[in-house]
């Protein structure tokens, strides 16, 4: 029952998603981007940290069997981009979500669109291999997930220009410690302008 089991609702799946990839991958849209492809290494980096974050999740969900361990790693795995259009990887390497016909950051329905494939089981063990074959070798980066949802993964603001400004905010507040510290204090020089100006009556 268990391998009739996983060969139905696993195998068969698998096998047919992989013969409908490239032919839904040829029918789908590919948009015309006005923005460069994403840094491959960045974005595998990005996906690698992804990636070990749900892998805590399931290996938490199958040592224990607590069912919040899977559901945090499925819907993580569908939501991930919707937060200003970058999962924790992506903010990590500095790169974003973004719609291509609007500009704007992937929310909730672009993140559920185009991260789908990844939490079907059976597919999502295939998707990984072809979704990766194919942002390598498209000129946008875009994988079927993208074109689905009309998106593109671009350079973006992260993690590195989050510290790189509040090292300089930093520097900045510190190199001005020393003026202030030498600038008269008004208050006091009121005073004694007043005590001047009252002893000159007397």
């Amino acid at each position: 029952m268990t391998t009739r089991f996983f060969f139905t609702g696993v195998v068969l799946p698998s096998i047919l998603f992989a013969l409908l990839y490239f032919p839904a991958l040829k029918r789908s849209l590919a948009l015309v981007s006005p923005y460069p492809k994403a840094t491959l290494r960045k974005r595998l980096c990005g996906a690698a940290v992804d990636g070990l974050l749900v892998a805590s999740c399931l290996v938490s969900f199958w040592k224990t069997g607590s069912l919040p361990y899977a559901g945090a790693a499925l819907l993580y795995l569908l939501f991930r981009d919707s937060f200003g259009g970058q999962s924790l990887g992506k903010l990590l390497v500095g790169q974003v979500v973004v719609h291509v016909d609007t500009g704007q950051r992937c929310r909730l329905a672009g993140s559920m669109k185009r991260n789908l494939f990844l939490i079907v089981p059976g597919p999502n063990l295939v998707a990984v291999f072809l979704e990766a074959r194919t942002l390598v070798h498209d000129p946008q980066g875009q994988r079927l997930g993208d074109r689905l949802a009309r998106t593109q993964v671009v350079e973006g603001f992260g993690a590195r220009d989050v510290v790189t400004a509040l090292q300089n905010w930093w520097a900045s507040f510190l190199a001005e410690l020393p003026r202030a510290a030498t600038r008269p204090d008004r208050g006091e020089a009121g005073n004694a302008r007043e005590q001047v100006r009252l002893r000159r009556r007397a």
